[in-house]
């Protein structure tokens, strides 16, 4: 199996972010969240952000319902696709968000879980998750622990705090803490004893981890097929 980490290069066709998802969003949210986008290119993937064959870590965190899930528990009965996003109210995020959304059942199909890690508090999630009847788990990174776990965290600098500020994008209203921090985009794919599988990491892992590119990795994991 290929085990390298894909940073930010596309392996399949790009997700975009479709006019009737651009529709739910304003204009403004639309360029800001670019210049984000393009910050986040120009930073590049974390020195620490975790790769192929290294071991996951493990966590606990609430589901948009106050749910509380366990990847150990998870993983132990298939393996994970965990995606790293920096918000709902992101259309880039969105787009992501729903297109595993429209391969959640080939997912299941190939015997495996999808969840999705945001810092946003409870209600955004929620909302969101409502409001596009989506058929995933959306966790809540409340204080970056899992985020900074998988090497994923990275500072906002100054200039683009007074950027995006400008611009009306408080990042400490969806996040509820006061400290300009930002989860690297990133997908991995986790085998059952959370061993990384697969990991596309990166500004633009968002549109490079494809519904083909998970679902070739899971389909070179060894142990038990879902019956058809």
């Amino acid at each position: 199996m290929d085990d390298e980490v894909s940073k930010g290069r596309p392996a399949s066709t790009p997700i975009v972010a479709s006019a009737k998802t651009l529709s739910g969003f304003r204009t403004l949210d639309i360029r800001t969240d670019r210049l984000l986008s393009s910050w986040l290119r120009e930073a590049g993937v974390p020195e620490g952000a975790l790769k192929a064959n290294e071991p996951a870590p493990d966590f606990l965190l609430p589901e948009a319902t106050g749910k509380l899930v366990s990847s150990l528990e998870l993983r132990q009965t298939a393996p994970l696709i965990v995606t790293f996003v920096y918000g709902t109210w992101s259309p880039l995020c969105a787009a992501g968000l729903l297109a595993l959304h429209g391969a959640a059942p080939s997912i299941r199909s190939a015997g495996a879980r999808a969840i999705v890690i945001t810092p946003e508090t409870g209600d955004l999630p929620r909302n969101f998750k409502r409001d596009y009847r989506l058929d995933l788990e959306i966790l809540s990174d409340l204080d970056l622990g899992v985020s900074l776990s998988f090497g994923l965290v990275s500072v906002v600098p100054a200039e683009i705090k007074s950027r995006l500020l400008r611009r009306g994008l408080d990042l400490s209203a969806p996040y509820g803490f006061s400290f300009w921090m930002l989860p690297m985009p990133a997908t991995y794919v986790l085998d059952q004893r959370g061993i990384i599988r697969r990991a596309c990491v990166g500004p633009d892992s968002i549109t490079g981890a494809t519904t083909e590119t998970v679902l070739a990795a899971l389909s070179e994991l060894d142990g038990p097929k879902p019956r058809p």
